[in-house]
């Protein structure tokens, strides 16, 4: 091959069409991992001037522009992380995913999922795509990172071991929520295993006013909360009620630094770690774009916060 190496030029000595060698040399994500770096390697070889660096672009797909609690913390943790690779990253809300297909991402993460919602994705595209926390996911196609979804035992267990022997159990709704139901389940083998009467020990609910009545009239002596933003409410309600933290009743729940840290007493939590979390996430996405290796599932345990709102042993 002689004078100047061109598009077409490149395209015949690879035997590939040129509208893939254009699509690969300007980062278009329908090439294949493995042709794009073949493109790249040859056009290097042969001294073709590629355009300078650029910023490989990460899609995360949210439910909505409104962050607060456990959206914030995660969304903080990935932010530094893709850029400590020097990846950019653009928000997209779920109503909105058609943006997928009319813009060119190197890669997808989705703190959201819901049945369907892969169809709405585009798997023809050669990006890696990963969820987050996506217990619903079922598709092997698509690997989760996810925090432990029975790591609750590790409040429980802390309860327990400080001498807490009717913990009632607050969750979130449980109805098209997996994660909700497999911390219940887990609640419930601990029920078995500790003797504890699981039926009057548990409520869902999204209103703590509605929840401390039941858990004076079970005579509980401490609370556990599977929902980040109803802790330090029920802690509001206990008082309100006469009762002493942690004298008289215990109570943990899920950790909201933002509340939990700043109620009195200080609330112990057990907190999702949103820095491994997004670790994990953004060093499975450079392995899969740079390396080609495909992403794959992972379980991060929770952390457990020791504060003032559990009595001693």
């Amino acid at each position: 091959m002689s004078g100047k190496l061109t598009i077409r030029k490149l395209a015949e000595e690879l035997s590939i069409s040129r509208s893939t060698v254009h699509r690969a040399l300007s980062g278009h994500p329908s090439v294949r991992p493995e042709v794009r770096r073949k493109v790249l390697q040859a056009a290097q070889k042969k001294g073709y001037a590629l355009r300078g660096p650029r910023k490989y672009r990460i899609a995360i797909i949210v439910q909505s522009f409104y962050f607060f609690g456990y959206m914030e913390y995660l969304l903080n943790a990935l932010e530094s992380e893709f850029h400590h690779y020097a990846f950019q990253i653009e928000l997209i809300t779920e109503q909105d995913l058609d943006l997928l297909g009319n813009s060119m991402f190197d890669g997808i993460v989705s703190l959201v999922w819901k049945k369907g919602l892969e169809k709405s994705l585009p798997q023809n595209f050669a990006v890696p795509i990963i969820t987050i926390n996506a217990a619903s996911n079922m598709l092997e196609t698509i690997p989760v990172i996810m925090s432990d979804p029975y790591g609750i035992r590790l409040a429980l267990d802390y309860l327990y071991q400080r001498g807490c022997r009717k913990i009632f159990y607050v969750s979130s709704p449980t109805e098209n929520v997996p994660d909700a139901n497999l911390r219940l389940m887990e609640f419930l083998r601990f029920c078995q295993e500790t003797g504890q009467d699981f039926a009057s020990l548990h409520q869902e609910t999204v209103m703590p006013e509605e929840v401390v009545p039941v858990i004076l009239q079970n005579k509980a002596d401490a609370i556990f909360c599977a929902n980040e933003n109803c802790t330090a409410r029920i802690g509001v309600q206990l008082k309100k009620a006469g009762l002493r933290i942690p004298e008289d009743i215990s109570l943990m729940g899920l950790d909201d630094k933002h509340c939990n840290e700043c109620f009195s007493p200080p609330i112990t939590a057990i907190r999702q770690n949103f820095e491994q979390i997004a670790e994990v996430v953004a060093e499975n996405m450079y392995q899969a774009i740079f390396n080609g290796i495909p992403p794959r599932c992972a379980k991060i345990p929770f952390q457990l916060i020791e504060r003032e709102s559990v009595r001693a042993r």
